[in-house]
This record gives C-alpha cells, sequence and structure tokens, in this order.
C-alpha cells in the first residue's frame, strides 16, 4: 500500500486544514495535521550523503547543488558520512558547502561497520550502506533525515521534499525506474514469501525520507542488516533489503523528486508506474536529477540530457574545470573487453 505524493505547491492549503487530503494514507487526520504545521514552523532541513573516496568529486557536485538550491529562509544540518575520503577531498567538499545557513557535522564511525556487508552490485561499493545507520548516528531529537545519493543533482529546494506529509510511514521514496515492482527482476526475491503482491511498487533507495522514531524504536536499520547476512539478499544491496523488510511500509513521493536514468529509456517507460503526462513533466523539469545507470554524469560516454547541470554544479566546487578523459575510457574499454576475453578463453568447456 502506498500513499498518494503531493507537489510542494499543495502544501499551503494542507497545513490549513484539520485533515490530510482524500488518498492520503498512514496518519490520522489530527496527527497529520499538526505534523506538516510543526514541520512547516521549522525551517531546518536534515540531509544526508555519504561517499569513499572514489564518490569524493560526486559528492561534491551533489552538496554544492544542494546549497545552491536552498531557499531564503530555510537552513540546513547536512550530515556526510566519510567512507574513506582522503583529507585534500574531505576539504574541497567542506568548502562546496559554504553557507551561512549550512551547518556541515562529518561522521566517520561507519567505515568500519559496513565492510563485512555484502558487495553484490558492480559500481556500488560498501559506503551505500551508510544509509541504515542513520537513525543511530544522527542526534536523537532528529525526527527526520533525507538521505540523498551522490550520483545525483538537486533543481529544487529539498525543504520542498523535506516538508513532505509522512504520517505514519517509515519512509517516503520513489520507484525504482529499472525495477518498478518488489516481483521486477531486481525487485525483492521470493517475494510472495513475505506476502507481497507482485504490483507491490519497488522503491528507489536513492531519495530516502526517514520517518526516525519509527526506525529505531522498531529497529529498522537491524531487520535490514539482518536480511543483509542471512543468506536472503541477492542483488541490490541496501535497497533489496530495505524493500524486503518494510512491505507496504513505504510512501510514495512525486517522482519529480527523483528522475532516473531509465525513465529517458522507452523499454522501462513501458512498465512505469505513471501515466504520460506524470511522465512527461518527470523528463522536462525534475527536482532531482538522478544518474542511475553506470554511464554516470562523469563518465565520458555519458549522454543524458542533465549532464550539463552536474557539471555547473561541479564548476562551483574546488574540482572546477574536470572533465572525463577519453584517452582513459578507451584505455579502460580496451581493459574491459580483453579481460572479458581471458575470462572467456579461462572458462572450463563442456565434455
Amino acid at each position: 500500500m502506498v500513499c498518494g505524493y503531493f507537489a510542494p505547491e499543495r502544501l499551503h492549503s494542507i497545513v490549513h486544514s484539520d485533515r490530510l487530503p482524500d488518498g492520503f494514507v498512514g496518519s490520522s487526520s489530527a496527527r497529520g495535521g499538526r505534523d506538516i504545521l510543526a514541520r512547516m514552523s521549522d525551517s531546518r532541513i536534515t540531509a544526508v550523503l555519504a561517499a569513499d573516496d572514489l564518490f569524493s568529486r560526486p559528492l561534491a557536485a551533489t552538496a554544492r547543488s544542494i546549497v545552491t538550491h536552498l531557499a531564503p529562509g530555510r537552513s540546513l544540518d547536512l550530515y556526510l558520512c566519510d567512507m574513506g575520503i582522503s583529507p585534500q577531498n574531505r576539504e574541497i567538499i567542506q568548502a562546496a558547502t559554504d553557507h551561512p545557513n549550512v551547518r556541515v557535522h562529518w561522521i566517520s564511525s561507519l567505515k568500519e561497520k559496513v565492510e563485512h556487508l555484502p558487495q553484490t552490485w558492480p559500481g556500488i561499493t560498501t559506503a551505500a550502506y551508510a544509509r541504515l545507520y542513520i537513525p543511530s548516528v544522527l542526534p536523537l531529537d532528529a525526527d527526520r533525515a533525507l538521505y540523498l545519493d551522490c550520483d545525483l543533482i538537486v533543481r529544487r529546494c529539498i525543504g520542498d521534499l523535506y516538508d513532505t506529509p509522512i504520517g505514519d510511514f517509515a519512509a517516503m521514496g520513489v520507484a525504482d525506474a529499472a525495477s518498478p515492482y518488489v516481483s521486477s527482476p531486481w525487485g525483492v526475491p521470493y517475494w510472495s514469501r513475505f506476502g507481497r503482491q507482485a504490483d507491490d511498487v519497488n522503491f528507489n533507495s536513492g531519495v530516502l525520507l526517514m520517518n526516525l522514531p519509527i526506525w529505531r524504536d522498531e529497529d529498522l536499520a537491524g531487520a535490514a542488516l539482518e536480511y543483509l547476512t542471512d543468506g536472503r539478499h541477492q542483488a541490490m544491496v541496501d535497497q533489496e533489503a530495505i524493500n524486503a523488510v518494510l512491505p507496504g511500509r513505504i510512501g510514495e513521493l512525486d517522482p519529480r523528486w527523483n528522475q532516473q536514468t531509465e525513465h529517458f529509456i522507452p523499454r522501462f517507460q513501458a512498465t512505469l508506474p505513471y501515466d504520460e503526462q506524470k511522465l512527461s513533466e518527470l523528463l522536462k523539469d525534475p527536482w532531482i536529477v538522478h544518474f542511475t545507470t553506470p554511464a554516470k554524469a562523469w563518465a565520458y560516454q555519458c549522454t543524458h540530457p542533465f549532464r550539463e547541470d552536474w557539471f555547473t554544479s561541479l564548476d562551483e566546487t574546488g574540482f572546477r574545470g574536470w572533465r572525463p578523459s577519453r584517452s582513459r575510457y578507451y584505455a579502460e574499454s580496451a581493459g574491459k573487453l580483453l579481460k572479458a576475453v581471458k575470462d572467456g578463453l579461462a572458462a572450463p568447456r563442456p565434455s
């Protein structure tokens, strides 16, 4: 079960009502109204990013895009999970977040905690698991947190997302564009064993608004970590675990908060849970652009229509002027091809 999503422009009318709009599922109307009023009266946002040194440059671009689009009157507590960032790159990232209304908090205690967790997806390191520890490393008075991956850029103030009514949901997110249902190839393995329906939404974990009291009270992170280590996990790292242990407990955000690269690919468009009008809005005016395929914005071969937005953000940091190398791309491609040929030759032949 999922909730209806709200465009930011609807929030003003919601906060002046004593009940939530029809179609919103998850909280009593009185509690929902109070929650929204309290949220709108607090201008401070709590957001979390995580990266190792490999993703230090993308982290700087993501952080800068957040700061650039911070609306007047909003303030930000930005928690950065250092999963192995070099001192030099950490200084560049710190400078990229410079803003009078932004406070940066570095968290350096998680690298060792995630090293034993499975690395089952190419290009995704164990740094991705940092989001599971957010409820335990943030202050106890933080009642919600917005987690963002570092392969995305923000095009609108994240305060509008942060203020989204969350009710009794454990989290809010957007359907994964490549695997939008738990029964999709990279959804939740053996979904029917857990009482799930084939068309239950499978959420992308790269943009996740977390209801921290629920995560803490029910130890949802512990449940996800158990799933990852007891033999049930198969492929999609923390995303699979989150979808597996939170059946019916993730509400839907407006998909413009997580436009994914697959949204531009016809074979994925055909199975999306959006009508053509909503898809058109999503493609033309996303509020967050998430580079979800291996051809990231910083990859030489990337042809994403919002790629230049990423470089604009990067050029506002100490990494300004950096561009991918064509010669390195071809050298790496040749190396991968050679490895594939060698692996093929070394493979045992059927007798």
